[in-house]
């Protein structure tokens, strides 16, 4: 009866720790403090193939890839970003530790988020997160971020014909003049050959 008993309870323990490792993994709340107020900070999963985790839940496809964009015979276009597509009302997640540099409208590209970051050597550049949807940014200037931190909801806004986020490398802030290729910090080599 006592073997019964002790078995079923480390039955019971292991069940209870395989819950909660479950939980944690699938993301965390932090509290931090804001302009003066509490406010909850939702971590979202990240999920890393490359250097950086894909900026996005639920992670469905690239849609456009960085570089030249052919169009007709006469327009063709220079995409400065990689646009990436989740299911339906996916959050948008940071890529990296940083600091806020713009939150808000910005003409083509809707509504949308600039974070400056600095790399391991001591370099400074920055991420921006495109085409959120209306009413969904989760952050401010001047706001220090963490890996995973949610800053809207892929949408539609701006310059879009479709739902999804125009994610963009950038070496200087508020230009999009001075871009990188973003897909070899998001995806591995082997991926990047079947996109």
């Amino acid at each position: 009866m006592i073997k019964k008993m002790s078995l079923i309870i480390g039955i019971i323990i292991f069940i209870l720790i395989l819950c909660a490792t479950q939980i944690l993994n699938a993301g965390t709340i932090l509290e931090s403090k804001n302009s003066n107020k509490n406010e909850i900070i939702e971590i979202g999963e990240t999920i890393y193939k490359g250097k950086f985790p894909i900026p996005i839940e639920n992670f469905i496809a690239v849609t456009s890839k960085f570089g030249i964009r052919e169009g007709n015979e006469i327009v063709s276009s220079f995409h400065r970003g990689v646009d990436l597509c989740g299911s339906s009302g996916s959050k948008v997640l940071a890529v990296k530790e940083g600091k806020v540099t713009y939150s808000g409208w910005q003409n083509g590209y809707g509504n949308c988020v600039e974070i400056k970051h600095t790399d391991e050597q001591g370099n400074t550049f920055y991420t921006f997160y495109a085409h959120m949807r209306d009413n969904s940014l989760q952050v401010i200037k001047d706001q220090q971020i963490v890996v995973g931190q949610i800053l809207g909801i892929q949408g539609s806004t701006g310059n879009s014909t479709g739902e999804h986020l125009h994610f963009e490398i950038r070496k200087k802030s508020g230009t999009n003049e001075d871009t990188i290729d973003p897909a070899p910090y998001l995806f591995t080599e082997k991926e990047m050959e079947t996109e």
